[in-house]
Protein backbone atom coordinates (compact mmCIF):
# COMPACT_ATOMS: atom_id res chain seq x y z
CA UNK A 1 0.00 0.00 0.00
CA UNK A 2 1.20 3.43 -0.85
CA UNK A 3 -0.24 6.46 0.86
CA UNK A 4 -0.63 9.36 -1.47
CA UNK A 5 -1.17 12.65 0.71
CA UNK A 6 -2.71 15.20 -1.68
CA UNK A 7 -2.91 18.92 -1.02
CA UNK A 8 -5.77 20.82 -3.44
CA UNK A 9 -5.55 24.09 -4.57
CA UNK A 10 -9.33 24.10 -6.47
CA UNK A 11 -8.80 27.94 -7.47
CA UNK A 12 -5.11 27.95 -8.84
CA UNK A 13 -3.74 30.30 -6.47
CA UNK A 14 -0.30 28.58 -6.22
CA UNK A 15 -0.30 29.03 -10.80
CA UNK A 16 -1.90 32.53 -10.61
CA UNK A 17 0.93 34.02 -8.38
CA UNK A 18 3.89 31.75 -9.09
CA UNK A 19 5.11 29.35 -12.08
CA UNK A 20 4.30 26.32 -10.68
CA UNK A 21 2.50 23.78 -12.62
CA UNK A 22 0.42 20.95 -11.37
CA UNK A 23 0.75 18.38 -10.20
CA UNK A 24 3.49 19.40 -7.70
CA UNK A 25 4.81 15.71 -6.93
CA UNK A 26 7.50 15.33 -3.86
CA UNK A 27 8.85 16.63 -0.93
CA UNK A 28 11.30 19.18 -2.29
CA UNK A 29 9.20 20.20 -4.96
CA UNK A 30 6.17 21.07 -2.52
CA UNK A 31 8.38 22.84 -0.28
CA UNK A 32 9.75 25.14 -3.07
CA UNK A 33 6.21 25.92 -3.94
CA UNK A 34 4.78 26.66 -0.48
CA UNK A 35 7.97 29.02 0.04
CA UNK A 36 7.00 30.63 -3.74
CA UNK A 37 3.84 31.09 -2.79
CA UNK A 38 4.46 32.30 0.40
CA UNK A 39 6.78 34.74 -0.98
CA UNK A 40 4.48 36.04 -3.62
CA UNK A 41 1.60 36.14 -1.40
CA UNK A 42 2.15 35.90 2.49
CA UNK A 43 -1.32 35.90 3.48
CA UNK A 44 -2.46 33.13 1.26
CA UNK A 45 -4.10 30.06 2.99
CA UNK A 46 -2.86 27.81 0.55
CA UNK A 47 0.42 28.29 1.39
CA UNK A 48 -0.34 26.48 4.97
CA UNK A 49 -1.89 23.34 3.40
CA UNK A 50 0.77 23.15 1.52
CA UNK A 51 3.18 22.93 4.41
CA UNK A 52 0.49 20.72 6.28
CA UNK A 53 0.56 18.22 3.56
CA UNK A 54 4.11 18.28 4.00
CA UNK A 55 3.70 17.45 7.14
CA UNK A 56 1.12 15.08 7.47
CA UNK A 57 3.28 12.89 4.92
CA UNK A 58 6.62 13.62 7.38
CA UNK A 59 4.41 11.80 10.28
CA UNK A 60 3.73 9.04 8.16
CA UNK A 61 7.40 8.02 7.06
CA UNK A 62 8.14 8.52 10.64
CA UNK A 63 5.70 5.67 11.22
CA UNK A 64 7.46 3.36 8.57
CA UNK A 65 4.53 3.63 5.89
CA UNK A 66 5.39 4.86 2.20
CA UNK A 67 4.09 7.94 1.13
CA UNK A 68 3.99 10.59 -1.41
CA UNK A 69 3.20 13.92 -1.45
CA UNK A 70 1.70 15.94 -4.48
CA UNK A 71 -0.35 19.24 -4.87
CA UNK A 72 -2.71 19.49 -7.65
CA UNK A 73 -3.98 22.84 -8.67
CA UNK A 74 -7.72 23.79 -10.16
CA UNK A 75 -8.04 27.59 -12.37
CA UNK A 76 -9.27 30.37 -11.43
CA UNK A 77 -13.03 29.50 -12.94
CA UNK A 78 -13.59 27.24 -9.95
CA UNK A 79 -16.68 25.27 -11.04
CA UNK A 80 -16.81 22.82 -14.10
CA UNK A 81 -13.22 23.94 -15.43
CA UNK A 82 -11.49 23.92 -12.30
CA UNK A 83 -12.49 20.28 -11.40
CA UNK A 84 -11.81 18.72 -15.00
CA UNK A 85 -8.26 20.36 -14.63
CA UNK A 86 -7.98 18.98 -10.83
CA UNK A 87 -9.10 15.50 -11.70
CA UNK A 88 -6.88 14.99 -14.74
CA UNK A 89 -3.75 16.31 -12.88
CA UNK A 90 -5.30 13.58 -9.67
CA UNK A 91 -5.09 11.46 -12.87
CA UNK A 92 -1.03 12.49 -13.74
CA UNK A 93 -0.08 11.86 -9.85
CA UNK A 94 -1.18 8.64 -9.12
CA UNK A 95 -0.14 7.13 -12.17
CA UNK A 96 3.31 8.62 -10.93
CA UNK A 97 3.31 7.48 -7.83
CA UNK A 98 1.51 4.52 -7.98
CA UNK A 99 -0.69 5.29 -4.89
CA UNK A 100 -3.09 3.26 -3.73
CA UNK A 101 -4.85 5.13 -0.98
CA UNK A 102 -5.32 8.80 -0.46
CA UNK A 103 -4.82 11.54 2.73
CA UNK A 104 -6.59 15.02 1.30
CA UNK A 105 -5.58 18.03 2.95
CA UNK A 106 -7.21 21.03 2.41
CA UNK A 107 -8.64 24.85 3.96
CA UNK A 108 -11.64 23.27 4.22
CA UNK A 109 -13.40 25.60 2.37
CA UNK A 110 -14.61 23.29 -0.37
CA UNK A 111 -13.78 19.95 0.85
CA UNK A 112 -17.79 19.07 0.01
CA UNK A 113 -16.68 19.77 -3.73
CA UNK A 114 -13.64 18.38 -3.51
CA UNK A 115 -13.90 14.87 -2.29
CA UNK A 116 -16.07 13.26 -4.42
CA UNK A 117 -13.49 13.75 -7.48
CA UNK A 118 -10.89 12.49 -5.13
CA UNK A 119 -12.80 9.48 -3.92
CA UNK A 120 -14.25 8.31 -7.55
CA UNK A 121 -10.49 7.36 -8.23
CA UNK A 122 -8.41 6.82 -5.18
CA UNK A 123 -9.27 5.22 -1.63
CA UNK A 124 -9.44 8.58 0.64
CA UNK A 125 -7.88 6.93 4.07
CA UNK A 126 -8.25 10.10 5.64
CA UNK A 127 -9.62 14.08 5.20
CA UNK A 128 -7.43 16.90 7.00
CA UNK A 129 -8.91 20.22 6.65
CA UNK A 130 -6.10 23.12 7.77
CA UNK A 131 -7.16 26.28 9.63
CA UNK A 132 -4.92 29.11 9.47
CA UNK A 133 -4.40 30.95 12.65
CA UNK A 134 -4.09 35.32 13.12
CA UNK A 135 -3.41 37.65 15.39
CA UNK A 136 -6.36 39.53 16.83
CA UNK A 137 -4.63 42.76 15.94
CA UNK A 138 -5.67 41.49 11.70
CA UNK A 139 -9.35 40.76 12.31
CA UNK A 140 -10.14 44.70 11.82
CA UNK A 141 -12.92 45.99 9.67
CA UNK A 142 -10.72 47.65 7.61
CA UNK A 143 -8.59 44.40 7.00
CA UNK A 144 -11.40 42.59 5.79
CA UNK A 145 -12.73 44.53 3.81
CA UNK A 146 -9.58 44.97 1.81
CA UNK A 147 -9.51 40.87 1.96
CA UNK A 148 -12.99 40.48 0.60
CA UNK A 149 -12.19 43.22 -1.96
CA UNK A 150 -9.39 40.95 -3.81
CA UNK A 151 -11.04 37.61 -3.07
CA UNK A 152 -13.21 37.21 -6.16
CA UNK A 153 -14.92 34.35 -4.59
CA UNK A 154 -16.22 36.56 -1.53
CA UNK A 155 -16.75 39.45 -4.06
CA UNK A 156 -19.46 37.40 -5.58
CA UNK A 157 -21.10 36.52 -2.35
CA UNK A 158 -20.90 39.93 -0.87
CA UNK A 159 -21.42 41.98 -3.69
CA UNK A 160 -23.59 39.87 -6.24
CA UNK A 161 -26.74 40.46 -3.82
CA UNK A 162 -26.30 44.26 -2.65
CA UNK A 163 -25.51 44.84 -6.77
CA UNK A 164 -29.35 43.42 -7.83
CA UNK A 165 -30.99 44.77 -4.59
CA UNK A 166 -29.27 48.67 -6.38
CA UNK A 167 -29.92 47.90 -9.86
CA UNK A 168 -33.04 47.12 -9.08
CA UNK A 169 -34.38 50.06 -7.06
CA UNK A 170 -32.59 52.40 -9.53
CA UNK A 171 -33.93 51.23 -12.43
CA UNK A 172 -37.41 51.64 -10.77
CA UNK A 173 -36.39 55.14 -10.05
CA UNK A 174 -35.31 56.22 -13.48
CA UNK A 175 -37.62 54.18 -15.04
CA UNK A 176 -39.85 58.04 -16.23
CA UNK A 177 -36.44 59.01 -17.65
CA UNK A 178 -36.49 56.06 -20.47
CA UNK A 179 -39.99 56.29 -20.78
CA UNK A 180 -39.80 60.37 -21.48
CA UNK A 181 -36.72 59.18 -23.55
CA UNK A 182 -38.36 56.63 -25.57
CA UNK A 183 -40.95 59.14 -26.22
CA UNK A 184 -38.42 61.83 -27.75
CA UNK A 185 -38.96 64.27 -24.83
CA UNK A 186 -35.34 64.31 -24.40
CA UNK A 187 -35.19 67.82 -22.37
CA UNK A 188 -38.11 66.32 -20.20
CA UNK A 189 -36.32 63.35 -19.62
CA UNK A 190 -33.10 64.85 -18.23
CA UNK A 191 -34.83 67.08 -16.21
CA UNK A 192 -36.35 63.62 -14.96
CA UNK A 193 -32.93 62.30 -14.29
CA UNK A 194 -31.28 65.03 -12.44
CA UNK A 195 -34.42 64.78 -10.01
CA UNK A 196 -33.87 61.35 -9.33
CA UNK A 197 -30.42 61.85 -8.35
CA UNK A 198 -30.87 58.56 -5.57
CA UNK A 199 -32.16 56.25 -8.19
CA UNK A 200 -29.08 57.60 -10.69
CA UNK A 201 -26.14 57.05 -8.37
CA UNK A 202 -27.91 53.68 -7.17
CA UNK A 203 -28.06 52.60 -10.17
CA UNK A 204 -24.62 53.57 -11.29
CA UNK A 205 -23.14 52.04 -8.06
CA UNK A 206 -25.01 48.41 -8.79
CA UNK A 207 -23.17 48.74 -12.20
CA UNK A 208 -19.96 49.17 -10.60
CA UNK A 209 -20.52 46.32 -7.62
CA UNK A 210 -22.05 43.66 -10.16
CA UNK A 211 -18.55 44.57 -12.34
CA UNK A 212 -16.73 44.30 -9.63
CA UNK A 213 -18.24 41.20 -8.16
CA UNK A 214 -18.08 39.35 -11.96
CA UNK A 215 -15.42 40.84 -13.63
CA UNK A 216 -17.11 41.25 -16.97
CA UNK A 217 -14.53 43.40 -18.48
CA UNK A 218 -12.39 40.42 -18.39
CA UNK A 219 -15.14 38.85 -20.46
CA UNK A 220 -14.18 41.14 -23.51
CA UNK A 221 -10.06 40.17 -23.18
CA UNK A 222 -10.49 36.51 -22.45
CA UNK A 223 -14.04 35.51 -23.41
CA UNK A 224 -13.97 34.50 -26.75
CA UNK A 225 -10.24 31.97 -25.94
CA UNK A 226 -12.43 30.76 -23.04
CA UNK A 227 -15.88 30.21 -25.08
CA UNK A 228 -13.15 28.37 -27.50
CA UNK A 229 -11.93 26.56 -25.02
CA UNK A 230 -15.42 25.66 -23.33
CA UNK A 231 -17.26 24.18 -26.90
CA UNK A 232 -14.32 22.05 -27.61
CA UNK A 233 -14.54 20.95 -24.30
CA UNK A 234 -17.83 19.86 -24.49
CA UNK A 235 -19.27 22.68 -22.14
CA UNK A 236 -22.58 23.78 -22.05
CA UNK A 237 -22.22 26.91 -20.06
CA UNK A 238 -22.72 28.61 -22.99
CA UNK A 239 -25.92 28.36 -24.54
CA UNK A 240 -27.10 27.88 -20.70
CA UNK A 241 -25.77 31.35 -20.08
CA UNK A 242 -27.39 32.84 -22.97
CA UNK A 243 -30.85 30.95 -22.02
CA UNK A 244 -30.83 32.25 -18.48
CA UNK A 245 -29.62 35.93 -19.64
CA UNK A 246 -32.31 35.53 -22.28
CA UNK A 247 -34.99 35.34 -19.26
CA UNK A 248 -33.61 37.66 -17.20
CA UNK A 249 -34.21 40.64 -19.68
CA UNK A 250 -37.71 39.33 -20.32
CA UNK A 251 -37.91 39.38 -16.31
CA UNK A 252 -37.06 43.17 -16.55
CA UNK A 253 -39.08 43.83 -19.15
CA UNK A 254 -41.91 42.26 -17.54
CA UNK A 255 -41.44 44.09 -14.25
CA UNK A 256 -40.94 47.28 -16.59
CA UNK A 257 -45.09 46.70 -17.55
CA UNK A 258 -46.13 45.83 -14.12
CA UNK A 259 -44.62 48.53 -12.39
CA UNK A 260 -45.88 51.46 -14.90
CA UNK A 261 -49.10 50.68 -14.54
CA UNK A 262 -51.39 53.74 -13.80
CA UNK A 263 -52.16 54.21 -10.64
CA UNK A 264 -54.18 56.86 -8.39
CA UNK A 265 -51.49 59.71 -7.35
CA UNK A 266 -51.92 58.23 -3.52
CA UNK A 267 -50.26 54.92 -4.63
CA UNK A 268 -47.61 56.83 -6.78
CA UNK A 269 -44.11 55.92 -5.56
CA UNK A 270 -40.67 54.15 -5.76
CA UNK A 271 -41.02 51.90 -3.07
CA UNK A 272 -44.89 50.45 -4.49
CA UNK A 273 -43.11 50.91 -7.77
CA UNK A 274 -40.68 48.44 -6.33
CA UNK A 275 -43.19 45.91 -5.37
CA UNK A 276 -44.72 46.02 -9.00
CA UNK A 277 -42.52 45.32 -10.19
CA UNK A 278 -41.12 42.22 -8.48
CA UNK A 279 -44.52 40.77 -8.72
CA UNK A 280 -44.26 40.63 -12.28
CA UNK A 281 -40.75 39.74 -12.54
CA UNK A 282 -39.64 36.78 -9.73
CA UNK A 283 -40.90 34.28 -11.29
CA UNK A 284 -38.78 34.69 -14.85
CA UNK A 285 -35.72 35.74 -12.20
CA UNK A 286 -36.24 32.64 -10.38
CA UNK A 287 -36.36 30.26 -14.06
CA UNK A 288 -33.29 32.33 -15.55
CA UNK A 289 -31.13 31.44 -11.93
CA UNK A 290 -32.40 27.90 -12.25
CA UNK A 291 -31.39 27.71 -15.71
CA UNK A 292 -27.88 29.06 -15.03
CA UNK A 293 -27.44 26.54 -12.49
CA UNK A 294 -28.57 23.76 -14.47
CA UNK A 295 -25.29 24.03 -16.42
CA UNK A 296 -23.70 22.22 -13.93
CA UNK A 297 -26.26 18.91 -14.48
CA UNK A 298 -25.83 19.40 -18.21
CA UNK A 299 -21.89 19.38 -18.31
CA UNK A 300 -21.59 16.34 -15.22
CA UNK A 301 -24.35 14.22 -17.52
CA UNK A 302 -21.96 14.54 -20.14
CA UNK A 303 -18.50 14.08 -18.45
CA UNK A 304 -19.72 11.66 -15.74
CA UNK A 305 -23.13 10.52 -16.54
CA UNK A 306 -24.31 11.79 -13.13
CA UNK A 307 -26.07 14.55 -11.64
CA UNK A 308 -24.53 16.44 -9.25
CA UNK A 309 -26.25 16.08 -5.68
CA UNK A 310 -25.93 20.57 -4.88
CA UNK A 311 -27.87 21.05 -7.56
CA UNK A 312 -31.21 19.70 -5.23
CA UNK A 313 -29.46 21.98 -2.49
CA UNK A 314 -29.77 25.52 -4.92
CA UNK A 315 -32.71 24.25 -7.16
CA UNK A 316 -34.64 24.33 -3.72
CA UNK A 317 -33.23 27.27 -2.07
CA UNK A 318 -34.12 29.02 -5.64
CA UNK A 319 -37.48 27.62 -5.09
CA UNK A 320 -38.42 28.30 -1.81
CA UNK A 321 -36.77 32.04 -1.69
CA UNK A 322 -38.91 32.81 -4.85
CA UNK A 323 -42.25 31.71 -3.35
CA UNK A 324 -41.25 33.27 0.54
CA UNK A 325 -40.32 36.95 -1.11
CA UNK A 326 -43.60 37.06 -3.91
CA UNK A 327 -45.43 36.29 -0.52
CA UNK A 328 -44.20 39.01 1.43
CA UNK A 329 -44.67 41.47 -2.18
CA UNK A 330 -48.28 40.24 -2.45
CA UNK A 331 -48.96 41.26 0.77
CA UNK A 332 -47.69 44.52 0.95
CA UNK A 333 -49.02 44.75 -1.83
CA UNK A 334 -52.20 43.79 -0.30
CA UNK A 335 -52.07 45.72 2.57
CA UNK A 336 -51.52 48.71 0.63
CA UNK A 337 -54.30 48.34 -1.49
CA UNK A 338 -52.35 47.79 -5.00
CA UNK A 339 -54.05 45.91 -7.57
CA UNK A 340 -53.43 42.13 -7.16
CA UNK A 341 -56.48 39.66 -7.80
CA UNK A 342 -55.33 37.53 -5.09
CA UNK A 343 -56.60 37.04 -1.85
CA UNK A 344 -54.79 36.69 1.89
CA UNK A 345 -55.33 32.69 1.51
CA UNK A 346 -53.55 32.70 -1.78
CA UNK A 347 -50.51 34.75 -0.12
CA UNK A 348 -50.82 32.62 2.83
CA UNK A 349 -50.42 29.61 0.00
CA UNK A 350 -47.14 30.92 -0.82
CA UNK A 351 -45.88 31.62 2.21
CA UNK A 352 -46.48 27.64 3.42
CA UNK A 353 -45.64 26.38 0.38
CA UNK A 354 -42.04 28.56 0.33
CA UNK A 355 -41.54 27.31 3.50
CA UNK A 356 -42.39 23.36 3.07
CA UNK A 357 -40.00 23.60 -0.13
CA UNK A 358 -37.66 24.95 2.19
CA UNK A 359 -37.62 22.60 5.27
CA UNK A 360 -38.21 19.64 2.27
CA UNK A 361 -35.29 20.30 0.40
CA UNK A 362 -32.72 21.22 3.53
CA UNK A 363 -33.91 17.64 5.00
CA UNK A 364 -33.44 15.38 1.63
CA UNK A 365 -30.07 17.61 1.52
CA UNK A 366 -29.04 16.31 4.68
CA UNK A 367 -29.85 13.06 3.64
CA UNK A 368 -27.90 12.76 0.52
CA UNK A 369 -25.20 14.41 2.22
CA UNK A 370 -25.10 11.85 4.66
CA UNK A 371 -25.11 9.12 2.68
CA UNK A 372 -22.19 9.83 0.18
CA UNK A 373 -20.95 6.11 0.13
CA UNK A 374 -24.32 5.40 -1.24
CA UNK A 375 -24.41 7.81 -3.92
CA UNK A 376 -20.53 7.32 -5.27
CA UNK A 377 -19.32 9.73 -2.73
CA UNK A 378 -21.43 12.62 -3.13
CA UNK A 379 -22.55 12.08 -6.92
CA UNK A 380 -25.88 10.77 -7.60
CA UNK A 381 -26.94 8.31 -10.51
Amino acid sequence: MKVLVLCVDRDNDLGIKTDFEGPVIGREENIKAAIALGLADPEDADTNTILAAISTYDDLKRKGIDAEVATILGDVDVGYNSDIILTKQLEEAIEATAATNAVLVSNGAEDEFIFPIISSRIKVDSVRSVMVKQERSLESFYYHIIKILKDAKMRKKLFAPIAIGLLVYGTISILPFFTLLISGDTQEAINELSSRAAGTFSFILGVFLLQSAYQIGDLFKHGPRKIRRSLSEGDLTLPFFIFSLFLFIFGILRGYDAANIELDPEYEGVFNQILLFLSGSIYWFAGSFLVFESKNVANSMISREQVPVSFWTIATSIVAVTFLTLGGVHYMMFATNLPYEGTLSSILFEIILGLAIAVIGGYVSHRLSSEVSSYSEGWRR
